[in-house]
């Protein structure tokens, strides 16, 4: 009996000691709430304490996305994060819905330009079977042939919601008039030819090449510390320490600037702007100072071409940052018989813009709304673990947002109109229109 209950106080130590070491970082929280670090297999972790509520925000990144892609397998990566939810080596498609409904998580699966991710809010008491659900369907997918079928289905309906709307297809014609069919070019849901080809042989080579230690970014905001939810995201960690991932693409820009696409209807939709190069953290804030002040707002520049000019019956402008570039554009809905007065407008303001600057009233302005922005941003947990991954995999860091904030009072209007004359100049402007000229 004494060499049985010798053995036992021997095996505990080691069991505990497995049990840790199957993550090779721990995770330090900083004054600030956020911390980093990685699991054995290479997986980043990116880290938030927030006791304000008892919710879990999480998002689970894949390196990949349409720039993955070509134009024969275009909409791969939307299919593959979405065919993960659809059955794992312990559950079929409905037993995993039912449960997650069962623990009052939302999840959404997404693909983007630059990766592919399964984001989630769920109670934290509830986040281990999460964590256990998610993580089998990312470490052991099966690939159900029937759910293939329904998701490509649905895939093809999106894909002519997407054409039938007409600034959904203008914003697609944009991104494929700037970079054609390659890369940021092609449609994040794929089209219907493309769609066809895509067989779960296509999803397992894709899953092999993409889904590993090295490509994968885990992020949460939580009230619970590391201590209680790292050896949960442990089981993450059968997966291959290293996959090829992605490698720098070519992105070549194309030189015929204008897209057209005719709709006989009576009202157009245009997009007008340019692309840019990969960004400094400094220079993307600048960026959203001057979208704030072009067109993100009522009262905005944009704003005198609905009110005053009666041009527009939709009117905005927008920027995105990725990994490999960024873009600047405005658009504009307007009556098909407005079309040419409407895009000489928009001409005439992103000419305004580059002339003549951004005044030191528009900044101040300006700084107000983007502050306000920048916290709407990572208001809600789910919203704020979502950053993080994102900004980290796009090479800003994940507490990208926090330091906006603390560096948006430093930005001066010299610098931000040394930015405009570098980059936003309109002659190199692309346009896209989908209605008629």
């Amino acid at each position: 009996m004494k060499t049985k209950i010798a053995i036992l106080f021997l095996t505990i130590p080691l069991l505990i000691l497995a049990s840790s070491a199957v993550y090779a970082q721990k995770i330090e929280i900083g004054p600030d709430g956020y911390g980093r670090g990685k699991l054995s297999n290479d997986i980043t972790i990116l880290y938030n304490v927030d006791k304000s509520t008892s919710l879990t925000g999480g998002r689970i990144l894949i390196g990949g996305g349409v720039i993955s892609e070509t134009a024969a397998d275009n909409g791969v990566s939307n299919l593959m994060i979405n065919m993960l939810l659809k059955g794992n080596d312990r559950m079929n498609a409905s037993q995993i819905t039912e449960r997650l409904d069962f623990l009052g998580a939302q999840v959404t699966a997404e693909a983007f330009r630059d990766y592919e991710a399964i984001s989630f809010v769920c109670l934290s008491k509830n986040l281990p079977d999460v964590v256990d659900i998610l993580s089998r369907c990312v470490t052991a997918p099966t690939f159900p042939e029937e759910e293939l079928d329904k998701l490509k289905a649905q895939a093809v309906g999106d894909i002519k919601s997407d054409n039938d709307n007409q600034a959904t297809a203008s914003s697609i014609l944009f991104w494929k008039t700037l970079y054609g069919d390659n890369g940021y070019g092609l449609p994040i849901r794929g089209t219907e030819e493309s769609i066809a080809n895509i067989d779960t042989a296509t999803l397992r080579n894709y899953y092999k090449k993409y889904f590993g230690g090295n490509n994968i970014i885990i992020a949460l905001a939580t009230d619970l510390t590391p201590d209680k939810t790292v050896p949960l995201l442990n089981k993450f960690a059968s997966l291959p320490n290293q996959v090829t991932g992605m490698s720098a693409p070519n992105l070549p820009l194309q030189t015929d600037r204008e897209g057209f696409v005719q709709y006989d209807r009576n009202q157009s939709f245009i997009f007008l702007g340019l692309a840019l190069p990969h960004l400094s953290p400094h220079d993307a804030l600048m960026l959203g100072i001057i979208n704030d002040a072009m067109g993100a707002n009522v009262g905005s520049r944009l704003w005198g071409l609905r009110q005053q000019e009666k041009l527009a019956y939709n009117v905005y402008s927008q920027y995105g940052l990725d990994r490999y570039g960024g873009i600047f554009r405005a658009a504009i809905g307007t009556d098909t018989s407005k079309v040419t007065m409407a895009l000489a407008s928009l001409i005439r303001e992103f000419r305004k813009l580059y002339d003549g600057g951004i005044t030191e009233a528009e900044l101040t302005d300006s700084k107000v709304n983007v502050k306000k922005n920048l916290i709407y941003r990572i208001e809600a947990k789910g919203n704020r673990a979502g950053q993080m991954a994102s900004n980290e995999y796009i090479g800003y860091g994940y507490k990208f947002v926090y330091d906006l904030m603390k560096g948006i009072d430093e930005v001066t209007a010299t610098e931000l109109n040394q930015f405009i004359a570098d980059n936003l100049n309109p002659d190199k402007l692309y346009l896209a229109i989908v209605g008629k000229k």
